[in-house]
């Protein structure tokens, strides 16, 4: 794909406070769009370089080399090799520091959202709805979405809305525990495009929602029937109602079934019933350890589904 000034920004960006843009990079991209991003401080000058690195492997011991003005231009002296000298344009010399907060909403405009983005965790912002009402975040650097808290942190700043997380490619380790949330995770390289509008890119609106998939789990309520994983299980009269208090909660906001709202189809224990419930799920072919993976035990506060509500659909 095209690079773009935006796109550029989006990748140095993932260096988090130390991102910078040199000059040497920028140079190619000055013009219009540019200059509306320094306008808007999502590019800060700072001032110009007054060194250079060191040759590779160099013996000369210094930490860097001085930048001497050579007539209209300027050069980076070797002090043992002058065939290691370079010559360096005064575009070269100039260094701009990545402003998070601005780069973040012209990354919420390229999008579509009208509104500035609201910070939501340390480094993670909510740019705004899509029109079927997911919350999407973005993160400019991984290490904002690898912390502890943060995935409590985005379902609270969510309020209850299906979320879509913009960022880079993340640790496996972290992307699998966003996704494991019911988060839907982008890397937003591959959905911000080039694009002649003033921004220099665009990000696709539709993009930010997920492919609708096949529901994992079917119910039937005139039936009884319960398909999951390719098989099916019809439970008895007495032991659905059970189960349907479990979908309940599934499809809602709290997601556990205490005790109490267990026993509420009938005056037996909740884990009594609970334990029918799984020997249905065992009589129709599954083992012990998938019966529980579906149906779990949450500790101290009852029983819950352990499917996302986008998983299921449920023909009441």
């Amino acid at each position: 794909m095209t690079e773009t000034i935006l796109r550029l920004l989006t990748r140095l960006s993932e260096a988090g406070d130390d991102a910078i843009l040199p000059g040497e990079l920028a140079a190619p991209f000055f013009g219009p769009v540019f200059d509306r991003l320094l306008a808007k401080r999502v590019l800060v000058e700072h001032a110009p370089l007054a060194d250079w690195e060191v040759c590779d492997a160099c013996e000369c011991g210094l930490p860097c080399r001085p930048i001497r003005k050579a007539g209209d231009a300027f050069r980076a002296e070797c002090p043992l090799d002058r065939r290691q000298d370079i010559d360096l344009a005064e575009d070269d010399l100039r260094l701009f520091r990545i402003g998070g907060d601005a780069l973040a909403s012209v990354i919420g405009a390229a999008a579509g959202f009208r509104a500035a983005p609201k910070l939501a965790a340390e480094k993670v912002w909510r740019l705004g709805d899509t029109p079927a009402g997911r919350a999407v975040f973005l993160a400019l650097e991984p290490a904002a979405l690898t912390g502890d808290g943060i995935i409590a942190s985005l379902r609270q700043a969510a309020r209850g809305s299906d979320i879509t997380i913009l960022a880079p490619k993340l640790p496996a380790e972290a992307a699998r525990r966003h996704r494991d949330a019911g988060f839907h995770l982008i890397e937003i390289l591959e959905v911000l495009t080039p694009a002649t509008n003033g921004l220099g890119g665009t990000i696709d609106i539709a993009a930010l929602t997920p492919v609708p998939q096949s529901p994992v789990l079917r119910v039937r309520k005139a039936t009884a029937e319960v398909q999951w994983e390719g098989r099916s299980v019809i439970l008895s009269r007495q032991i659905f109602p059970v189960f349907e208090r479990l979908l309940e909660k599934a499809l809602s906001r709290d997601q556990v079934a205490s005790g109490s709202h267990v026993e509420g189809t009938t005056a037996r224990e909740a884990k009594d019933l609970i334990r029918e419930l799984r020997d249905a799920f065992k009589a129709a072919g599954f083992t012990d350890a998938e019966s529980k993976a579906l149906i779990v035990t949450v500790r101290n506060r009852g029983y819950r589904l352990s499917l996302a509500a986008s998983d299921i659909v449920f023909d009441g």
